[in-house]
């Protein structure tokens, strides 16, 4: 089950979660060019990332878990351009789309390799671009030493399993990049380590999934552990340190897989 209210995040989601430069760039990279091509953005929640998608030039179509998110993402879009799904089992013909995005989002999938041979199913020859939270990208984060709740419980694939779920899927070649967060747009829970301050706000704590996944008593303690670690300097050190190991491991991972 995925953790979190999602209906009740939905209403605050979009005050500190958006479309990252550098992410975007990256799946724009993965992409090629727009050209008007149907692109699937399976788990695309409130549609940030497919409404500049959509300017780029391509015609996206959202497909999530959550009608409340879906909401959000139906006032971005263009009218028929959400839809209610399922990612293990797509309501779209073989070959409907030219390309797709997954970000944020695959951690929070049940079956992951299910979800991966829909996409495969409903793509033509067009790539799949996926921005993931691996293994490797837990190497730079300090969270869970105050929360004392384990990352890897939310987050279990390397990059290299990653890799051999989408050739388990079908796809015939996959690259790999490691990226590290330039600026906090996309409020994840990674971006949110690369400032001191905003690390404790709990207005954007709220919106991971990982302060999700915490009981309010564990929330509580470890909220007060931070603002102690703030207050006394030793927090910014920890980002700094955090920033540097992000150069080598990548707050993220961007995968490009094709068939």
């Amino acid at each position: 089950m995925r953790p979190g209210n999602y209906p009740e995040q939905a209403r605050t989601y979009d005050d500190t979660r958006r479309a990252s430069p550098s992410i975007l760039s990256a799946l724009l990279d993965g992409l090629g060019p727009p050209d008007g091509r149907r692109l699937l953005d399976l788990a695309g929640g409130t549609g940030n990332y497919a409404a500049v998608l959509a300017r780029a030039g391509f015609r996206p179509m959202v497909a999530d878990a959550e009608p409340a998110m879906l909401a959000r993402a139906a006032a971005k879009l263009p009218p028929g351009s959400c839809v209610a799904a399922d990612g293990a089992a797509l309501p779209f013909p073989d070959g409907s789309f030219d390309c797709a995005t997954i970000v944020s989002a695959f951690h929070l999938f049940e079956d992951k390799l299910g979800a991966l041979r829909e996409v495969r199913r409903v793509l033509r020859d067009g790539p799949l671009a996926m921005q993931v939270f691996a293994r490797e990208n837990l190497i730079p984060l300090f969270t869970a030493e105050y929360f004392d709740h384990p990352m890897h419980e939310e987050v279990r694939e390397s990059r290299g399993n990653h890799v051999d779920l989408l050739r388990e899927a079908g796809f015939a070649s996959v690259e790999v990049r490691a990226l590290a967060y330039r600026g906090l747009e996309d409020g994840s829970l990674s971006a949110l380590h690369t400032d001191p301050a905003l690390i404790t706000d709990e207005s954007r704590l709220r919106n991971t999934s990982y302060w999700q996944r915490l009981d309010e008593q564990d929330r509580r303690a470890g909220l007060a552990k931070l603002r102690r670690a703030l207050a006394d300097g030793s927090l910014e050190e920890q980002v700094r340190t955090g920033r540097t190991l992000a150069r080598e491991h990548g707050h993220v991972t961007v995968l490009v897989a094709r068939p």
